[in-house]
């Protein structure tokens, strides 16, 4: 499937999804500043995951919120691409480092904010061009504190 295709699949999928949400009133309050905003799409084969991380530490020990982390647990040969959305807007990364190789660590959306819509689309690619991807899955959340 083209790049198009995965896209265009994902972007139907979630379209009913966002609708209803856009009606959801979040209310912002010290107790609801505590909220783990973390979740993770995984391919179907476990093989590739991409976690949306809340606040977490890069590797060289600086801390960091709202950023994304692509990894590749499997040696098979295919690389691993994560597409995130902010409310809509895509961006994409590739990690091809392999199984014995250093997750990806990437900060695509600036600060999020509460409200946002956060969305992970990952899958298995041959090499960086390919945006064809294969056992993709998705996940998204609406982010509660920001």
């Amino acid at each position: 499937m083209g790049e198009e295709m995965v896209k265009g699949n994902w972007r139907s999928l979630v379209t009913g999804a966002a609708a209803a949400l856009a009606g959801v009133v979040i209310v912002s309050s010290p107790a609801s500043a505590a909220v783990n905003d973390n979740f993770a799409a995984s391919t179907t084969d476990g093989c590739g995951v991409a976690n949306y991380i809340d606040y977490g530490t890069w590797p060289d020990g600086s801390e960091n919120d709202d950023y994304v982390v692509v990894h590749d647990y499997c040696a098979d040969g295919h690389g691993v691409r994560a597409w995130a959305y902010r409310n809509g807007a895509e961006k994409t990364r590739y990690n091809g480092n392999g199984k014995a190789g250093a997750a990806v660590y990437w900060d695509p959306f600036g600060n999020v904010k509460a409200g946002d819509f956060v969305e992970l689309v990952v899958c298995l690619v041959d090499g960086s061009g390919d945006t064809s991807g294969s056992k993709c899955e998705y996940a998204s959340r609406t982010i509660a504190d920001g």
